[in-house]
């Protein structure tokens, strides 16, 4: 009788086990990691190339923006307690020769939840601040030559209301994010900064 018991506990342990063993490799083929990096690395487009041009965490979102060869990505991780997980969503921006650039770029609204980031570089000794966002989503930084500036938000906000204006220090308005226009057509992934004329 003890040795019937003693196969089935020993039948218990080994399925929880195998149960526990595939739960965690399925969890980590999922994208789930112990920590917010590791799940942004799981991304396709982050590699040993790729660099890290800086990090934000916003509620239950930690954003991390990469510079690849090619062009600047954003990659969304989301906190689920006690892991990291990589969020589905991935942004990019062009690599473009301007003096002042969208090193990335995310927006999303997740019902209650919500995230928006821009993160800025400029190379304009003339640029000072730049205002972003509209009443009481309106930021306004300093950006320092040749430095990462990262605006964010709690909440989705769609890149036309950002409203998004570089200004000199005598509050003349340098540029303006959005996207150009060339024989009446717009290139939907050319978001951008374009000089105001």
């Amino acid at each position: 009788m003890s040795t019937n018991k003693f196969l089935k506990q020993r039948k218990f342990y080994l399925t929880f086990v195998i149960c526990l063993c595939l739960a965690i490799a399925f969890s980590y083929f999922s994208g789930i990691r112990f920590n917010a990096i590791q799940a942004a690395k799981y991304n396709s487009y982050v590699n040993e190339k790729s660099i890290l041009l800086g990090d934000v965490k916003i509620g239950s979102y930690r954003v991390f923006f990469y510079e690849n060869d090619d062009k600047y990505r954003t990659v969304l991780t989301e906190r689920v307690f006690p892991f990291w997980r990589l969020n589905g969503n991935s942004y990019w921006a062009n690599k473009t020769d301007d003096n002042i650039k969208l090193v990335g770029w995310c927006s999303l609204n997740n019902g209650e939840k919500g995230v928006t980031t821009v993160p800025v570089q400029s190379f304009d000794k003339k640029v000072s601040y730049i205002k972003m966002g509209s009443n009481s989503d309106l930021l306004v930084k300093n950006i320092p030559y040749g430095e990462v500036v990262i605006f964010t938000w709690n909440k989705g906000i769609p890149w036309n209301v950002l409203n998004a204006i570089a200004y000199s220090s005598d509050n003349k308005p340098l540029y303006k994010l959005g996207y150009e226009i060339v024989n009446s057509a717009i290139k939907a992934d050319e978001l951008r900064w374009l000089p105001v004329n």
